[in-house]
């Protein structure tokens, strides 16, 4: 068992690079890894890192990289294995609106058409433990 006792979000790195290729009909391959961890006593992370790169390919007219992170910070003494599956599970779940959100508000901001990502049931998108998967 646990209990949160202070949640915080933090953005390490918002990067969009515009590579001037023109056309239509891109592909959106978004790349989405997690990574979890401890800060210090009581205290954890869990960040989604969102990485669009253009290659020869598959290209696209634009790189984007988006790191977010959430702090958690739990009571003492909390259950350290529910509170690692806590991380992998549910806090993705909560930080994954927020991602959608910054993707767009990323692109619409830099004055390009905005890129949303799909809503999807978010408890899919790492199975069996994996810690980066691909949006189609």
């Amino acid at each position: 068992m646990y209990q949160i006792m202070k949640t915080s979000f933090t953005t390490d790195k918002l990067e969009i690079i515009n590579n001037h290729i023109r056309g239509k009909n891109f592909k959106l391959k978004p790349k989405i890894s997690r990574k979890t961890g401890k800060i210090k006593e009581n205290v954890f992370f869990s960040s989604l890192i969102l990485q669009v790169t253009s290659t020869k390919e598959e290209p696209f007219p634009i790189d984007i990289h988006i790191d977010f992170k959430g702090i958690f910070e739990f009571s003492p003494g909390d259950n350290q294995d529910d509170i690692l599956h806590f991380l992998k599970t549910e806090a993705v779940t909560i930080l994954f609106p927020y991602l959608r959100t910054m993707l767009t508000s990323l692109t619409t901001t830099a004055m390009l058409p905005p890129i949303i990502l799909p809503v999807m049931d978010v408890s899919k998108l790492f199975p069996d433990d994996r810690e980066t998967a691909y949006v189609n």
